[in-house]
């Protein structure tokens, strides 16, 4: 692909084209807090690794119904892959005009991130990086989940079409077994200080589970997963709503943090102002976001989410709720 125009990307790549029937925002979505280690790099184009899947991507900036460029390596033409990735088969429109509908707030925030999406991410990454996403910036969080990929996981090099010059090496998640035998002043280097011996005992308490047992929490219901979660060391209520929500299909899972508490009091729950967030008060938002957006309470909370940061500030790309 050889024309220079903004809308079209780079030719450094075989690309595959498609045209959604849906709108998707890649950046918006990649800059929105739920996974840690994509990049962009000074073509605009996205490098992420998925499983052992690395994808590369392209959009307009700002143009959530235009084309999506795609590429996959080292196996080329992985679609499938990207479009569960991405939740592509998710529609938005009946979406948005639900929302909207039943929150004149979601009128603002669907303008202004239309096209976001909540990932599906493989389980044991999203897991192991929502552990440093408490009480954290994104910068260093981003940084400790890149460099627990770099020193325990394996490398993938994938070369540019035409001068045959290569991409950065790029990551594989480790696996459990390399998680659990990692040093634990290693991990304290990387910024992950007291969750150090967090992550190395978190990995030995799922290798002694049934193999195989985070991904098939997709399958049981949300109640029954967060519970789960929720009784490993230092795992809470919204640690485990956010690995529900953006790697275990719990559509409905409502992460609250001081933010998605707030923005609840002053939309429909006034009552709850004030009060101190124990487990009962948790409960009653994450309900009060469910009887107000349904099924897909989850991806409301991260557009209501993400305008709150947009409106006081000209942000590029708003943290999402891991980070609060």
């Amino acid at each position: 692909m050889t024309e220079k125009s903004p809308f079209y990307p780079p030719d450094s790549i075989d690309w595959n084209r498609v045209d959604l029937n849906s709108p998707f925002n890649l950046t918006a979505t990649l800059k929105s807090g739920q996974s840690f280690r994509w990049s962009q790099n000074e073509h605009g184009v996205w490098l992420g690794v998925v499983e052992k899947v690395v994808m590369a991507l392209w959009q307009a900036e700002n143009s959530p119904d235009s084309p999506l460029f795609w590429q996959t390596f080292p196996e080329a033409g992985q679609w499938t892959a990207v479009e569960d990735y991405f939740r592509l088969n998710v529609d938005l429109e009946p979406l948005y005009r639900d929302w909207v509908r039943n929150e004149q707030a979601m009128e603002f925030a669907v303008k202004t991130f239309r096209g976001l999406r909540i990932l599906r991410q493989p389980p044991e990454e999203c897991f192991f990086g929502f552990q440093c996403a408490t009480c954290n910036t994104v910068v260093k969080i981003e940084r400790s989940v890149r460099k627990l990929a770099e020193r325990y996981g394996e490398t993938i090099v994938i070369p540019y079409r035409n001068s045959g010059e290569p991409f950065k090496p790029l990551f594989i998640f480790p696996s459990l077994k390399a998680l659990a035998d990692a040093d634990e002043s290693e991990l304290r280097a990387d910024l992950w200080g007291y969750r150090a011996p967090r992550v190395i005992n978190l990995a030995k308490h799922l290798i002694s589970l049934p193999e195989g047992w985070l991904i098939s929490q997709r399958g049981v219901p949300h109640s029954e997963a967060r519970t789960a979660l929720a009784k490993m060391h230092g795992i809470g209520a919204k640690l485990a709503d956010c690995i529900s929500l953006f790697c275990l299909d719990k559509d409905e899972a409502v992460p609250v943090d001081t933010h998605v508490w707030q923005i609840a009091c002053n939309l429909f729950t006034p009552e709850l102002r004030g009060k101190s967030l124990t487990p009962k008060v948790y409960d009653a938002i994450v309900e009060a976001w469910r009887n107000r957006f349904g099924g897909y309470a989850g991806w409301a909370q991260q557009y209501l989410f993400a305008a709150e940061l947009k409106r006081p500030a000209n942000a590029s790309g708003a943290p999402g709720i891991a980070v609060q």
